[in-house]
């Protein structure tokens, strides 16, 4: 699971840099949103705020399930919201597969993949199968 984890953690920060970037006002909205905006516009950057904090949640859900980092919260949580980020992001997958644009499909698409699948093999491994 530790090794889930810490390729998951790879594959998934990317995502966290290009929201980051977008808020920002950086040029990479190709790879977003279908990419209808070059450049995100001031009024929407705000939605992406939102988004990076459940990110980093996630992120610290996976590190922490798979065994890189110690969790202060109880195991039993830290199961349940494996499973959920594991059930978004498939979600979440399927909707930068079906992109209109091919850099997010392309980019994004093979990135969200791998990090689902990282996110479904730790929180399977946080059930105990005895």
């Amino acid at each position: 699971m530790l090794i889930a984890a810490i390729i998951g953690a790879v594959f998934f920060l990317p995502s966290i840099v290009l929201n980051i970037a977008l808020a920002s006002g950086a040029p990479w909205g190709m790879y977003a949103m279908n990419g209808r905006h070059k450049v995100v516009p001031k009024e929407v950057r705000k939605a992406f705020v939102l988004p990076v904090c459940m990110q980093f949640v996630a992120l610290f859900t996976l590190l922490s399930a798979g065994g890189a980092v110690p969790t202060p919260i109880p195991f039993i949580i830290t199961r349940i919201l494996s499973f959920f980020f594991a059930i978004y992001l498939t979600f979440y997958t399927a909707t930068v597969l079906f992109s209109t644009s091919q850099k997010e499909r392309r980019v994004m698409g093979t990135l969200a993949i791998a990090a689902t699948i990282c996110f479904w093999v730790v929180a399977f491994g946080t059930l105990n199968w005895e």
